[in-house]
């Protein structure tokens, strides 16, 4: 199970939700006095009345906690690189230096169209152009990111491929969820399995694109 963080707010709208129900529940007990079959009746509706304000939690909890069985950063294989393209966000000169790696291809996603671009190391120069197309070999990407997979659950995918051969050379999967209609704090920060902290691939790219120029 994957429950969510506690919150000492989410107490007042827990509380307003039981004191209805007791007041229904109350109404119910009036209404069947006398009535055959009365105790068994008030104890179904007492438990449904019992799970029900956190139904949409329980619900939400087992299905996260049965989809991170399944996340985690799993690294198929690692090579030596040159550089790559990264189909993610753009990078500086300044970060292309600091890699290690000698190129980074990527994608302008301001222009609203196709527009592909190349960073390249010359000595202590990084010479920046456009392309007509990605040359790098091996592709860095998020083929699914922030992907709803069920009830307030999303899920993230980020992928390491060789184009030539449609390998997939490392795979990061995450999943996260966010809270039941009754928490209530000041921030809403959501919940994610690996846990950020614990997530290498955040860096996907540096578990198996090793950079030639560090060796």
């Amino acid at each position: 199970m994957g429950f969510y963080y506690l919150s000492i707010f989410s107490i007042f709208p827990l509380g307003i939700a039981y004191g209805l129900l007791l007041l229904i529940f109350w109404g119910i007990a009036r209404l069947t006095r006398g009535m055959p079959g009365r105790k068994a009746l008030l104890s179904i509706v007492g438990v449904v009345f019992l799970v029900l304000p956190v139904a949409e939690e329980l619900w939400i909890a087992w299905n996260f906690g049965q989809a991170c069985k399944e996340a985690g950063t799993f690294i198929y294989k690692k090579v030596q690189v040159e550089g790559f393209y990264d189909n993610t966000h753009g990078w500086r000169a300044d970060k292309l230096r600091a890699s290690g790696y000698r190129f980074v291809e990527g994608r302008d996603t301001t222009s609203g169209r196709n527009s592909y671009w190349r960073h390249e190391l010359e000595g202590d120069q990084v010479r920046s152009f456009k392309i007509d197309r990605p040359t790098a070999r091996y592709y860095y990407k998020w083929p699914q990111r922030d992907a709803v997979v069920g009830h307030k659950m999303y899920k993230q995918i980020e992928e390491i491929t060789d184009v030539q051969t449609g390998d997939v050379l490392g795979r990061s999967l995450q999943y996260g969820r966010t809270s039941a209609w009754f928490f209530v704090a000041l921030d809403d920060p959501g919940m994610s399995c690996p846990r950020p902290g614990e997530k290498p691939g955040v860096l996907l790219y540096r578990l198996v694109l090793e950079p030639v120029a560090t060796k």
